[in-house]
């Protein structure tokens, strides 16, 4: 069996996605299409990795040594094709966490800091919880994609926006920004003095024919950019907490790293580490055949969309394994969806947290063996061809 395919039970495991249903929803045994991880096991040489740590016996305070940073070098150039050095590299728990931080550390009280919308919910959140205001940069929805309102996003720029916080590859629309895009997003960003923080945690998960371009490529164009990496996307590692924020300009990451050290966030996660480093010397065949995973899923949905619910409209799937359907058809808001699927078993995640624009949207988590993507289907079929009765 395709190791992709393989169910794993997940119940009793303290997943969120599939034991915090309940607490959420008020109901349990739906099957789960919305927490952004997979639902089959990671790579052999990361479970091994961390089973010989784990005997070794002893997990005390960590640092992160050269190794760690030459790993993570050594992954950005044969990934991303550029080159770091191992002093840029700063490990946080996560990417919302450094999202949460560089807002607080690199903004004004009061500051507009520009998101583009939909986009993953709590990038609003770190910027509300830091008292700062979203300038909201919606994106130009064209036939089945999305690309960005330049005009609109250099007016936000002219009135004073402090920081552009990226997304790419973007969730939850499946776009992988092309370089020039890339490009002329630095180009309005450095012509105006605002700090671009590109959140690029699913930017190992591009299908055949697109080419990802990170903003880090720009580095030597433009001092005042912040890159945020992680392995847990890629390799269903988020539970390990360690991400890989990469920050060129030496003031910027001074302060960066005290502000982290001032919060007592300076220890990494062991086993995330440990975990990272297999990940990034090992396990590159298993990136590559979970994308052949992922990219015959993501069929399957067209597929199915197109001989059984036709008038919905799916985003071009480039990049992540989120994919942005509009249901809009149904004259349903994204609640009434998200309701009406968990009466009929399956949980999906609600349009309108990414934008309050998008009500009638819904994401769907295609990161699952094949089976269980079929049972949601089906469930999301009946769920639709009722509706019409």
């Amino acid at each position: 069996m395709n190791r992709f395919n393989k169910p794993v039970d997940r119940l009793g495991t303290s997943s969120i996605k599939w034991d915090l249903q309940k607490e959420r929803i008020g109901k349990e045994g739906l099957l789960p299409f919305w927490v952004a991880d997979s639902d089959y096991q990671t790579a052999d040489p990361i479970i091994n990795a961390l089973i010989k740590r784990i005997k070794h016996g002893i997990f005390g305070y960590t640092i992160i040594d050269n190794e760690y940073r030459e790993i993570v070098k050594q992954w950005f150039t044969r990934r991303y094709h550029y080159n770091i050095e191992n002093e840029w590299i700063v490990t946080t728990p996560g990417v919302v966490t450094a999202l949460y931080y560089a807002v607080e550390f690199f903004t004004s009280p009061k500051a507009s800091i520009i998101i583009q919308t939909p986009v993953y919910n709590p990038f609003y959140d770190v910027i509300t919880s830091n008292k700062r205001i979203v300038a909201q940069n919606k994106l130009i929805s064209v036939k089945n994609t999305y690309k960005i309102d330049f005009n609109n996003l250099e007016k936000l720029l002219i009135d004073g926006a402090e920081m552009l916080i990226m997304c790419n590859p973007h969730n939850p629309v499946g776009r992988v920004w092309k370089y020039e895009e890339v490009a002329k997003v630095v180009d309005l960003c450095k012509r105006y003095n605002c700090l671009i923080v590109s959140d690029e945690i699913h930017c190992d998960l591009i299908y055949k024919n697109v080419e990802f371009t990170s903003f880090g490529q720009f580095f030597d164009d433009y001092e005042r950019i912040i890159v945020c990496t992680a392995p847990s996307k890629t390799f269903n590692l988020a539970g390990l907490i360690t991400s890989n924020i990469i920050i060129k300009d030496e003031a910027l990451r001074k302060t960066f790293k005290e502000g982290f050290a001032s919060r007592s966030l300076r220890e990494p996660n062991l086993l995330g580490i440990e975990a990272c480093k297999a990940a990034y010397t090992e396990c590159d065949q298993w990136l590559e055949e979970q994308i052949v995973h992922l990219s015959k899923n993501a069929k399957l949905v067209y597929k199915y969309f197109k001989e059984n619910i036709p008038l919905a409209k799916i985003a071009k799937l480039e990049g992540t394994y989120l994919m942005w359907i509009d249901m809009r058809f149904l004259g349903l808001c994204s609640q009434e969806l998200v309701n009406g699927l968990v009466d009929y078993g399956i949980l999906v995640n609600s349009g309108a947290v990414y934008g309050q624009d998008y009500d009638g949207f819904i994401r769907l988590n295609i990161a699952c063996p094949k089976k269980q993507l079929e049972e949601g289907l089906a469930i999301i079929g009946k769920f639709v061809s009722d509706q019409n009765k």
